[in-house]
């Protein structure tokens, strides 16, 4: 989509838009790191008892956001995610990404999940679930509910896991 539309349905100035932004891969990148700085939040403050609750919280927790803030241009936003070198939704140092790992670990450790598999293979294992899932369905013109399938897959993996 280009910057003219975006910024036209937007009702933003192309103007403004450059004042905040270098380009429109910025955008994703932004839009990912507020839901992490959200999730930190959540996080600090989440009683997380149940860790293989809260490794399904987390994982599905980013469809639940690309549904509810990026469900018009979800396609956009992961084109425009194949075309950036260094994809920010793929960084292994970001925080939606090491609570995905601190919770298999943890996981690991009190086994609940099988300890042979590496925990940053499960975690990557995890991740791919969860973006494939949303490039499914917007594959399918998003003509399904994204989070009933999310949770669907997700748990079905998640046994395959299980210790």
């Amino acid at each position: 989509m280009a910057i003219r539309k975006l910024c036209e349905k937007s009702g933003v100035s192309t103007g403004a838009f450059y004042h905040h932004y270098h380009s429109k891969e910025d955008l994703p990148s932004q839009g990912f790191a507020s839901f992490d700085q959200e999730l930190q939040a959540y996080l600090a403050q989440a009683d997380d008892a149940d860790t293989v609750g809260m490794i399904r919280f987390v994982v599905l927790s980013l469809n639940q956001y690309v549904f509810d803030n990026a469900a018009g241009f979800a396609k956009e936003l992961y084109i425009s995610q194949l075309s950036i070198k260094d994809s920010y939704i793929t960084r292994k140092d970001r925080p939606y990404n090491r609570a995905v790992l601190k919770y298999v670990e943890r996981a690991q450790e009190e086994h609940l999940i099988q300890s042979g598999p590496d925990s940053g293979y499960i975690t990557d294992f995890l991740l791919r679930i969860g973006r494939g899932t949303i490039l499914d369905w917007c594959l399918h013109d998003y003509s399904y509910d994204l989070m009933e399938q999310s949770k669907k897959d997700l748990d079905f993996v998640l046994r395959q896991f299980m210790a």
